[in-house]
This record gives C-alpha cells, structure tokens and sequence, in this order.
C-alpha cells in the first residue's frame, strides 16, 4: 500500500487546506489499521475457505474419478423397486442412522442412501437401480462432497467453528470495505497504480498494486460471497436472520430444504429416524411425480408414517421443487416452488445456488474457482506487502492516528455491527487489546 502522503499529498501547515488534507491522512492512516487487523483474522479464513470450496464445487467430478464403481452402472431394461435397494442397504448399513436417499434420473447411474456417522459427517453407501446388488460405502472423511462441505462450514468444532469462520467472513466484508477506501484514487496521473500495477515504481509500489489492482476487481464479487455465505451460518442464520424473516414473514415455507438436507450452516445435518414410512419409498416417489416433481430427487424418509421431505434436484433452484408428503397416506402437506417463496428467501435461495456454483453450471464452478484464486492471491500479496512495510525485524501494526471519524464512516461501521453482532464483540475486543497493548508494540513507519 502507499504512504497517506503518496496518495494524499501535502499542503503547507499554515494552508487551512492542508488542515483537511491532513485530516484525510489520517482518516487513510486508521482505516489502513484497521485493514491489517481484518487481515490478521481473514487471511486464515480466506485461505482456508477457498481451498475446501474449491473441492466442494468440483466434488462431482471429483467423486466420479475416485469411485466410478459405485457412481455408475450399467443401464438395465429392468428396475428393482427402492424399497428392495433399501432393504438391501440396511443389510449392511445401521437403518438408525439413515438421513436421506438421492434417487438419480440417470439409468448410469446408482441409487445412493446417507447416514450419519459418529463424526457428525455425512457417508453414502451406493446400490446398483438395475440389478439390487449393494455396491459399497465411502468413509465419511474420505467423501469428498460431505467433508468439503463439512469443514467448510466449521467440523469438527461445530458450532465454534462456524462461529469462528463466521468472524471470518463478517471481518473479510471490512477488510473488502477499508481495502476500497485506501485503493480509491487521490492525485491519480493515468491509470497505473488504479487499474493496473506500476512496474517502474520499486517493489514496494509493485507489491502493493498487484494487491490493490486485483481486489477492486473482485471487491464487489466477494462481498457477494460474503453475505450469501452468512445465511448459512449457525450464530448468524439462526439467531439474525431468523428472527428478521419471522418479523417480516419472510420466512421460507415447511418443506424447504437446501440440497444436501441444510437449510441451517454447512455442517448441520438432520437426523431422521430409521423405520420407514408406512408407505414404501416408491409409492411416496410416484405420488411426488404426479404432484410434480421432475427429474433427480432427495428423499428424507421419516419414521412410523411421519412427514417426508423430498425435492426436485435441479441445478438452478429457480427450477426446483420441495415437497412435504403425509408418510402414511402420500397427500401433499406442502408444495414449494419457485414462486411460492418470499423474496427474502428467494434471495438466499439463489445466493446459495450461486455460491455453491451451480446456477450457471460448468461456467459458474470456474468462474468460483478463479474467485476463490483471486482470493489467495490478494491474501499472498497483502502479506507480501505489509512485510517489506515492517519495522525492521518485528511484527507491528500500521501506525495509530488520532482523528474524529467522519460521519460516513460512522454510519457505515454502525451499521456493519449492528447487523453482525460477532463482528461488534471482536471489535470491541480489538480495540480493548489494541489500546492496552498498543503502548509496547513497535509500530510501522
């Protein structure tokens, strides 16, 4: 990053003129602080949240190169019923801990039934649709898809670890935020050092604008990210937005589920009880089909004639369906599609289709994974950069300057941790550690 200087300018100290551009100095000064303190707290976050996204969004292809011989069959004229594939599986698997059965429209494809195991991870245990033959499990820690989306979300600490990682996102909105403020151009001459790095400039300036350059570009992209990644958290979903959607009945309606049985954080998975309904999986799938339901489906069975949640699964959420049927009778308790949900909720809803790169299929798991690089990148050039800034051999923070926040600042930072309490307590906590500590700390020229 530059100096205040280099991107403010100076005036002489008898200049009343000067007295607002040194106020401006100062303001860059503290927001450049506070910039390296979010770092401290998201570099960890953003290193490892894109590394575990990354495996999610291509846990498909990923899945299907590890274990081809339980993903795909050979397709047959002929179909055993699931209930018979469930009765199959529960000969090797504990039925106490089955969660949910993926029923796949592709006849290449195996049926697939998820339990819980003790770890509190999700593993699936695949049957051939054509011929019943039980094909295998996968260990909860060796599926790629559940121990992506785990750890993403905070296993094995949970719920510390999704609040812990929800502290990293609300502290990446502010070092997005203050990272905007320090790159806007003041005294700009051209556009090198705004929209592209400075090659000439000494490796300081080079550092820095290879930093800065990049994260304009992908400052309104990641706070995207950012906040569609907050619903699913289990401080913030549940104890902010929840509240909020009950206030403005915006709640989303019985039924609804995100794909893989969350509708809370990543890691929070539901545990059905084991008895199968008292309609067999096939008579409640054929009663889905003639209520609607196309396509692939996630099936939640329930116990002694219990509701049973199933959806359409569908890349785009736009065209999914979610059901709630009687277990004993198959009458539609529930019919949710697109439309049926309130704005809020559609909001989230197509956040999350986005987030987990679905939405606009191949292109959108590229597009993500170039995201989640350009995150690494700008965490490897904001420490590079901080580095050749230090005091010589010691750790410390930018310098502190004493100022009154103008009021947009105020507004803004009110606003942020009013709506995220976890940020507001970590700031006062920083701030607390910052002014104690701050007195035996060296700090950056």
């Amino acid at each position: 990053m530059r100096e205040p200087s280099a991107l403010v300018g100076g005036a002489p100290p008898d200049n009343p003129h000067g007295e607002v551009l040194r106020s401006t100095q100062r303001l860059y000064a503290r927001l450049w602080r506070w910039h390296f303190f979010a770092a401290l707290i998201v570099i960890p976050f953003a290193l490892w949240q894109s590394v575990t996204g990354v495996l999610y969004l291509w846990h498909r292809e990923l899945t299907a190169i590890a274990y081809p011989e339980l993903m795909h069959v050979s397709p047959g004229a002929a179909t055993v019923s699931y209930e018979q594939q469930l009765v199959t599986v529960l000969q090797h698997q504990p039925s106490e801990r089955l969660q949910a059965i993926e029923i796949s429209d592709d006849p290449t494809r195996s049926t697939a039934f998820f339990f819980a195991d003790p770890n509190g991870l999700p593993y699936p245990a695949f049957v051939n649709p054509n011929t019943g033959d039980y094909l295998g499990d996968v260990a909860a820690t060796s599926w790629i898809r559940g121990l992506s989306r785990g750890l993403h979300g905070g296993w094995p600490i949970a719920p510390w670890g999704s609040y812990l990682l929800e502290l990293g996102a609300c502290w990446a909105i502010v070092m997005t935020l203050t990272g905007l403020y320090l790159w806007w151009p003041r005294n700009a001459q051209g556009l090198a050092g705004v929209l592209y790095p400075r090659l000439r400039s000494g490796s300081r300036t080079f550092w820095r604008d290879l930093h800065a350059t990049l994260g304009v570009y992908f400052a309104l992209i990641l706070l995207a990210f950012l906040f569609s990644a907050l619903p699913w958290t289990t401080f913030w979903g549940q104890q902010v937005l929840g509240p909020i959607e009950r206030a403005t009945n915006q709640s989303s309606p019985r039924g609804f589920f995100f794909a893989g049985g969350h509708h809370g954080g990543h890691g929070d998975h539901t545990h059905p009880t084991s008895e199968p309904a008292t309609l067999t999986i096939d008579e409640l799938v054929t009663k889905a089909r003639a209520a609607g339901v196309t396509g692939a489906i996630e099936l939640k069975p329930s116990a002694d004639g219990g509701p049973v949640n199933l959806r359409s699964d569908r890349p785009r959420t736009t065209d999914e369906v979610w059901m709630q049927l009687d277990g004993r009778t198959g009458a539609v308790a529930t019919r949710v599609a697109w439309n049926d949900l309130p704005p809020l909720a559609k909001a989230i809803a197509l956040g999350v289709n986005l987030h987990e790169g679905r939405y606009f299929g191949r292109i959108n798991q590229i597009f993500n994974t170039v995201v989640a690089a350009a995150l690494v990148w700008l965490c490897i050039t904001g420490f590079i950069g901080w580095y050749q800034r230090r005091p010589a051999g010691r750790i410390a923070p930018p310098p502190k300057r004493e100022l009154c926040y103008p009021r947009a600042v105020i507004a803004t930072a009110v606003t942020l941790l009013a709506i995220m309490p976890l940020l507001a307590l970590s700031v006062l906590t920083i701030a607390i550690v910052d002014h104690v500590a701050g007195r035996f700390l060296p700090q950056s020229a």
